[in-house]
Formats: C-alpha cells, structure tokens, sequence
C-alpha cells in the first residue's frame, strides 16, 4: 500500500470516526432535547396547576375580600351605634350627675329650712310654756286677790312644768 492508499484509508477512517462521533452527538442532543421536551412538559403541567391554583386562590381571595368589606360594613355600623349608645349614656350620666346635684341642693336647702322651723318651733314652745306660766301666776294671784288671803300658795313659788319634760325657758325672759 502506498502512502496515498494508505492515507485515503486513514481519511476513510477518520471519516467513519468523524461520523460515527457525530452520529453519538446527535444521538446525546437527541435524548438531550427529549429530556429538556419532557422537562418542559412537566414544566408546563406544573405551569398549568400553578395557573390554576393561582385562579382558585384568586377567587376564594375576592371573596374574602368582599367578606370582609361586608364584616366591615356590619362592624362600622356597630361601632357608629356603640359611639351613639355611649354619648346616650354620657349624656344621661350628666343629666343624672345634675339631677343629683340639684337633689342634694333642695335636701339641704330642706334641712336647712326645717332646722330653722324647728329652731321656731322650739322658740314658740318655750313662749307657749312661759305665756302658760304666767297665765297660771296671774289666775293665782286674781285667786288670792278674790279670796284675800294673804297665806301664799304651796302652787305660787314652784314653776309649773315644762310640757316637754325641760323646764321653763321662756327664751330670754
């Protein structure tokens, strides 16, 4: 064999080396881009799921969202109605504090007023029962006078008693 045939058989060779190399490769990228087709298969399930769950999440967040506007709503109003219970019994606490006041005013101007009429009526016992002594001393002494006896009467020197059980105080007589 001679130098050419024998490199036209390393060619051919290297050639059939060459292709069969290439013929591996393509063989590699083939199960390559099947990997990668299946990959992006499950990819896209996973992709699909995730949409999905992602528009059930959506759904279920919308309507908690209007749940809650509606709970809201309901929680506001009860607020607005507590606020106005609350100023109701503010105010009535005032009107209550202020009828208290003006309770305790009239009890004390009442006190005050029956001190004052016990104050009198105590006073006019006390004239009543020095009036009554002294009416009695001035029948005695008419008595006396009538009858003309000079003898004193056991009743003249003793005072006669007080109808309140105290004595005779006529109030500064």
């Amino acid at each position: 064999m001679t130098w050419i045939e024998l490199s036209a058989v390393c060619a051919a060779i290297a050639f059939a080396v060459l292709v069969w190399q290439a013929v591996l490769a393509l063989q590699a990228f083939r199960q390559s881009l099947i990997r990668l087709e299946e990959a992006l298969g499950q990819s896209r399930l996973r992709l699909e799921e995730t949409a999905d769950r992602t528009a059930e999440l959506l759904l279920e967040t919308r309507e908690l969202a209007a749940e809650t506007r509606s709970h809201l709503r309901t929680a506001r109003s009860v607020l607005d109605g507590a606020a106005k219970f609350g100023a109701a019994l503010h105010e009535g606490a005032e009107a209550v504090g202020g009828a208290a006041s003006a309770l305790a005013e009239s009890v004390l101007k009442v006190q005050q007023a029956v001190h004052t009429r016990q104050n009198r009526i105590v006073e006019a016992a006390d004239w009543t029962a020095a009036g009554i002594e002294l009416w009695r001393r001035w029948q005695n002494s008419r008595n006396e006078a009538a009858a003309g006896s000079s003898a004193p009467s056991p009743d003249t020197d003793a005072p006669s008693p007080d109808p309140r059980g105290k004595g005779v105080s006529p109030g500064g007589l």
